[in-house]
């Protein structure tokens, strides 16, 4: 069944903007019998083609739908930002893997310069993302904030009382099945292509990190932040 995000119920019915009426007509080609869910921020809905406003698609509500498919781990991604393809690689899966929101994260190491075109950057991550929790199903679509410094973060993890994990290619003991004690609120820190400094390691311990190693081998960027999120929302998920 497919999935749709809107922002708001009119009584009985939803209409969907421009760009989900393009998508359930022109690139899904519903049928008018065909059920779909529409995510709100009232709730989940099952519903059905009524009838079209201009362009966009009225949808009758049959009935609300029980959240389901969110973790009780809220798992906030602290990447930092990677070139292109390789950033959108990370949204896209870091979302199907069930993150909860992403900092963007200016390090030293950092090659793609997007200083001059913030806004627009957030606005095609935000698409990617969106899309990504529609393929997979998300209860919500995770937050994408705008680039943030190491030294911007002691806020944030006071807000959600965070426990920071870290994994680091020169940690060689800690693993994550040694972290005990950790809460449902856990903030992931991810370094860019040519990874971490010492400086900025020794900067997030000071933020109370638990720095661990994924294991023998070097992981490339983009494949240590999904797989460190999966294996942290398993690992947390089977303690319950």
């Amino acid at each position: 069944m497919y999935r749709f995000f809107e922002d708001s119920i009119n009584e009985n019915e939803i209409i969907l903007n421009k760009e989900n009426s393009n998508h359930y007509f022109n690139v899904l080609r519903i049928k008018e019998d065909e059920e779909v869910e529409v995510v709100t921020k009232d709730g989940i809905f099952k519903c059905i083609f009524k009838g079209m406003s201009e362009k966009d698609v009225i949808l009758k509500i049959l009935e609300k739908v029980e959240s389901e498919n969110e973790s009780s781990v809220k798992l906030i991604l602290f990447q930092g930002i990677l070139k292109n393809d390789k950033m959108e690689q990370v949204l896209k899966q870091a979302t199907e893997v069930g993150v909860s929101e992403i900092y963007p994260l200016k390090l030293k190491r950092v090659v793609a310069d997007i200083d001059k075109k913030v806004d627009k950057k957030v606005l095609r991550w935000e698409k990617i993302v969106e899309a990504a929790a529609k393929q997979s199903k998300r209860d919500f679509i995770p937050t994408i904030n705008k680039p943030i410094e190491i030294k911007e973060m002691a806020n944030i993890i006071e807000s959600f009382k965070l426990d920071l994990i870290v994994p680091y290619e020169s940690e060689e003991n800690l693993r994550l099945k040694d972290l005990k004690n950790l809460s449902k609120n856990i903030g992931l820190v991810i370094g860019p292509e040519g990874g971490f400094e010492e400086e900025e390691i020794e900067k997030l311990k000071e933020l109370n990190a638990s720095v661990i190693t994924l294991g023998n081998r070097i992981l490339r960027a983009e494949t240590a932040a999904v797989c460190s999120a999966f294996s942290i929302i398993y690992e947390l998920e089977s303690r319950e």
